[in-house]
């Protein structure tokens, strides 16, 4: 059964300052990378996913430095769990049930119309983060196709123990995608499209950890 979110204003408050307590306290620095230019409405994230940390790292992004009216997709059975996160945005998505998917697809399209923003975690489960292809699915392709006029940004997370007793969390927030590099394509050449993009981000931002070329990063 498809669970649309429900946002709460004051569920939202209170969790936007709890985790930014809870993240700070487990992290020794979250840093980030960022375009000149943010979006924040009408607008497809996609992230890459390999750690239960990620949604809270995502709403954190969200909350300090996009700040838009943001939605994002959590598996069906995350859901039921924790019903919770329907009250700060979060809807559920079930890829083994078709049914499921196809109503989930359909409210992320009415959001995107809306002028919000949907986050996607387009491996559906979490991978290892050094686990290569990505493996996309095609609804993210399925969304850009209906909404022609979104914004389709890669966003990286990337984990590391560096010099400290407790990791650090990277970010990185690209640019939006060039429409007329993806805008003609069939559904799977598509997907095959973003998930290059991503995964080249992603290795970039690998690289840039390794070697510390960590200038162009600002803590949040």
């Amino acid at each position: 059964m498809f669970h649309p979110a429900h946002k709460t204003p004051w569920i939202e408050w209170g969790f936007t300052r709890f985790n930014r307590l809870f993240l700070n306290y487990h992290f020794n620095d979250i840093r980030i990378q960022t375009p000149d230019s943010i979006p924040d409405e009408k607008t497809l994230f996609l992230i890459n996913h390999s750690t239960w940390w990620d949604p809270l790292v995502i709403f954190y992004i969200n909350d300090r430095l996009v700040q838009s009216d943001g939605y994002g997709m959590m598996h069906e059975e995350g859901i039921r769990r924790f019903p919770f996160f329907r009250r700060i945005g979060a809807y559920s998505v079930n890829g083994e049930d078709r049914r499921h998917l196809v109503e989930s697809l359909k409210y992320s399209k009415r959001l995107l119309e809306q002028d919000k923003t949907v986050w996607i975690f387009p491996q559906g489960n979490e991978q290892p983060l050094e686990k290569r292809p990505l493996e996309f699915f095609s609804g993210i392709s399925y969304l850009t196709q209906k909404c022609p006029d979104i914004k389709v940004v890669p966003v990286s997370l990337y984990y590391a123990l560096e010099h400290t007793r407790k990791p650090n969390a990277y970010i990185r927030l690209g640019e939006a995608l060039p429409k007329q590099e993806y805008v003609s394509l069939p559904r799977k050449e598509m997907t095959r499209y973003f998930e290059k993009k991503v995964t080249e981000q992603l290795d970039g931002l690998r690289e840039d950890i390794i070697q510390e070329n960590l200038h162009a990063f600002k803590k949040m």
